[in-house]
């Protein structure tokens, strides 16, 4: 079994609703069974507390117990299956990707910002998946994502800081990745600065990728991130520069709920 990564309880509002949602979160992070003691060990708790919470997920339909070990239940289905049946923003992205000459072909993702992580909730494969490939559902850490840089870049620089401050070393996939906190917030003034998010080789060496922001669409309560992956070899400045101004459009689509555009 894959050795249990440490997670940390968020410190705010109720403790025991916060420890459960770290639980969940922890056992989506890998499929498998989970055993008391490593689901306590990961997340720093009691036993005794973790068993208290882990009976009312299985009495919620969240998780089921076999031979001692948790595991998620279908019961989580139902609350992402609600969030998703209220927006139609997926399949918009869907038809607008689909559709395009250009990005058709392309891998296309859509994300909210989960903490320090990003969550895909849509994509479009296009061709064969670049050498890292979001599937739905998957976190990515948002310090070295495209979509991660365009949402990060709506919040002020304090709130930057305080999500990130403290949260260790920063997770580096490539020699390019988002090294520290200093390096993070100049990205993001640069996202700023030039109105999209750049991933050039950070989660993956051969793999660029725009982030564009769809600001509060539908029922979203949240923005969402729409983002266009491409190969870095060969990548040249004209098909790149089509690439972004596609993006753009379907972006503005989509904020607008208009299939038209």
């Amino acid at each position: 079994m894959a050795e249990v990564q440490h997670i940390k309880v968020p410190p705010r509002g109720s403790p025991s609703v916060s420890r459960a949602a770290a639980i969940l979160n922890l056992m989506a992070t890998r499929p498998g069974g989970w055993s008391l003691t490593q689901i306590a060990s990961a997340l720093g708790l009691a036993k005794s507390s973790t068993l208290t919470i882990m009976t009312s997920l299985e009495a919620a339909g969240l998780v089921a117990r076999a031979d001692n070990y948790y595991e998620l239940d279908v019961g989580v289905l139902t609350p992402a299956g609600g969030f998703l049946k209220g927006v139609d923003i997926v399949s918009l992205f869907k038809r607008r990707i689909a559709t395009s000459p250009l990005l058709k072909n392309e891998i296309a993702h859509l994300a909210v910002l989960g903490g320090r992580d990003v969550i895909y909730i849509s994509r479009h494969i296009g061709r064969s998946p670049l050498p890292v490939t979001a599937q739905v559902g998957d976190r990515f850490p948002a310090s070295i994502t495209a979509v991660g840089a365009a949402l990060l870049a709506q919040m002020p620089d304090d709130e930057v800081v305080a999500l990130f401050q403290g949260a260790g070393e920063f997770p580096q996939w490539t020699s390019r990745s988002t090294p520290d906190l200093e390096a993070l917030l100049a990205k993001v003034h640069h996202v700023r600065e030039i109105g999209y998010a750049v991933d050039d080789g950070e989660t993956h060496p051969n793999v660029f990728a725009f982030g564009l922001v769809v600001h509060r669409v539908g029922n979203f309560v949240q923005d969402v991130a729409i983002s266009t992956s491409l190969s870095r070899d060969p990548l040249d400045a004209e098909h790149r520069d089509k690439a972004l101004s596609e993006l753009r459009t379907i972006c503005a689509a989509l904020e607008m709920g208009n299939d038209m555009l």
